[in-house]
């Protein structure tokens, strides 16, 4: 029996002053994050108007989203947050709605 897939959604709430290095990185990690292995869906939209994105992930397990976030370029675009983002990043562990 395969293991169910592991979803999450994260809501950033940018800095408007770093909208555009915001954008800058999140292209860095969409390129980054293709290559790891497990991932099934990568995929960032900002909202139209707001300086607001929304990455929604799909790993093959959570063992795989795990050990993404371990890699140092994940650790370093997450240790910029303080500084990028007006609050926390908001983090939805998803689930299966059928």
């Amino acid at each position: 029996m395969m293991p169910e897939q592991f979803a999450l959604c994260v809501v950033f709430h940018v800095r408007p002053e770093h909208v555009d290095e915001f954008a800058s990185r999140v292209g860095d990690n969409i390129a980054e994050t293709h290559k790891d292995a497990g991932v099934v869906f990568f995929k960032y939209h900002k909202v139209a108007g707001e300086p607001t994105w929304i990455l929604y992930e799909i790993w093959e397990s959570e063992r795989h989203s795990d050990l993404h976030r371990q890699k140092p370029d994940v650790r370093e675009f997450f240790a910029q947050s303080s500084r990028l983002l007006a609050r926390e990043p908001e983090i939805y562990r998803l689930e299966p709605s059928m």
